[in-house]
């Protein structure tokens, strides 16, 4: 296993936490990241029982799980449950003589028929109910609808203050991501993460555990791998967009794409996805909201204006679908088609709309997580992107900036960093002037702002720059990779 350490020492300890009675937890994340691997085999490891729910009916469920129980029980039968209180029950029951593991993957589903199945478990795990206080069963709850599984601990949900642990799993960040595709071409690492991102599946199981090796194979693989219509990464979104409840019953499903899309083309501010659907703000409310609770698209707060957020693709491989397949549908569906021809006109469109804006986005990911505080001049407290009002009527993006946490409002606050991310292009001293443009344009809370330029090629005199100058850093792919 790789890069889950800290989510299987967290649930080692929620199954090993020496509670006398019966334990919930809810374990969620987008699909394919891991999560069913990780607990199946927490249930094998320490003699757990793992049941993996199906789309169906109450009945067909109960007739699953009894079988699966019985089988885990070695009774020679299996056990039969007339209702859902009752499997609650023997599962519970489960825990009686030691701490055990016990989990429901795939709640989401069972609660499509039983929508009130929140509310038994609810009882059950009452403070004084027998099932509860005669147990110690460690339950857990999981499942890959963001929509649902984000909402059973809040507001008045019946499960809010029963839960001991609350898990998200995340997809792997772009360092551990290069450990599970096991690049060591670093090019083809940030070419590779901007494809697939960080989803486990998508490396292992979905493109038969297959990954470039350098640049030149990096076209073979993507052609095999992504572009083929025979590929399960090509349709592997339309299947993401049909399994989550915000999405799956949507009556105007047509502005859910076309908002994904205007997001993966370089739309991020709200006026400017608004133009490319073509829709007034009002209507986009409501479906902004459902792709940002799906974790489709992320919001990202500007550092230094106040309800200024921006949108992007909270996938890589969402970005690459809305960006690439989905424009070049038509050309690429053909099960004859020549795709390496076809990514010959692609790829400029690749490295503009897809390369381009996942590099950006490793960079604001490695100024927080990764960057020293010496890197940066203090605590990277903000971190996202802003638009900056030059002379003239001119704007500038930056790509990357931070705050510190100082200021009443966003308006106040001190930005001690401005960053711009280059990828494919030679840093020069034009970038490090945009970047000073920038600083100058924030003003007195921004003049100490230190300038990082993100890029895997730096001209000379941007290096003699940086050697003389604190107020330069100087991030290439080993950097971004390996330093902070």
């Amino acid at each position: 296993m790789i890069g889950r350490d800290p989510e299987q020492s967290r649930l080692m300890q929620f199954i090993n936490s020496g509670d006398r009675g019966a334990t919930l937890g809810i374990v969620w994340g987008r699909r394919r990241v891991g999560k069913s691997f990780l607990l199946e085999g927490l249930a094998e490891q320490t003699g757990g029982f793992y049941f993996h729910a199906t789309r169906g009916s109450s009945a067909e469920a109960l007739r699953d799980l009894g079988e699966r129980l019985g089988l885990h029980q070695n009774v020679g039968a299996p056990l039969a449950f007339p209702d859902w209180d009752r499997a609650i029950e023997a599962l519970m029951a489960l825990g009686r003589e030691r701490e055990t593991l016990v989990v429901l993957d795939e709640f989401p589903y069972l609660l499509e028929h039983t929508p009130e199945l929140d509310s038994i478990i609810q009882r059950a795990f009452g403070p004084r109910h027998a099932a509860r206080t005669s147990s110690r069963a460690r339950v857990v709850l999981c499942g890959s609808a963001i929509s649902v599984m984000s909402k059973l601990l809040s507001g008045t949900a019946p499960l809010r203050g029963r839960a001991g642990i609350d898990l998200r799993v995340l997809p792997f960040d772009f360092r551990t991501a290069r450990q599970l595709h096991d690049i060591t071409h670093l090019p083809t690492a940030v070419a590779t993460y901007a494809v697939i991102g960080g989803v486990a599946a998508y490396a292992c199981e979905m493109s038969e555990n297959d990954r470039p090796i350098d640049s030149a194979d990096f076209t073979r693989w993507i052609c095999r791998r992504v572009l083929s219509p025979a590929a399960p990464l090509f349709s592997e979104i339309e299947l993401l967009l049909s399994e989550d409840p915000e999405t799956s019953k949507a009556r105007k499903l047509n502005l859910y794409h076309a908002t994904l899309a205007a997001v993966a083309q370089g739309h991020h501010a709200w006026n400017s996805i608004c133009n490319y659907v073509k829709a007034p703000g009002t209507s986009l409310v409501p479906i902004i909201n459902a792709l940002v609770a799906a974790a489709l698209i992320d919001r990202v707060d500007d550092p230094m204006r106040d309800k200024r957020p921006t949108y992007h693709p909270a996938d890589s491989l969402l970005r690459f679908h809305y960006a690439i397949l989905r424009r070049h549908q038509s050309r690429l569906a053909r099960h004859d088609a020549n795709t390496a021809a076809l990514w010959t006109d692609i790829e400029p469109t690749f490295r503009s709309l897809v390369l381009g804006p996942s590099f950006e986005a490793m960079a604001r990911f490695w100024t927080q997580q990764f960057a020293s505080r010496s890197t940066l001049g203090g605590a990277p407290d903000y971190v996202g992107t802003t638009t900056l009002a030059l002379a003239h009527g001119q704007e500038q993006e930056v790509d990357v900036v931070v705050a510190l946490n100082d200021g009443a409002t966003p308006a106040d606050r001190t930005v001690i960093a401005l960053g711009e991310a280059k990828v494919g292009e030679t840093i020069t001293l034009r970038h490090v002037e945009q970047l000073e443009q920038a600083r100058k344009a924030i003003g007195a809370r921004g003049g100490g702002a230190k300038l990082l330029l993100f890029g895997c090629e730096f001209a000379e005199q941007v290096l003699d720059a940086a050697a003389s100058r604190p107020d330069i850093e100087l991030i290439d792919f080993e950097r971004l990779y390996t330093g902070a």
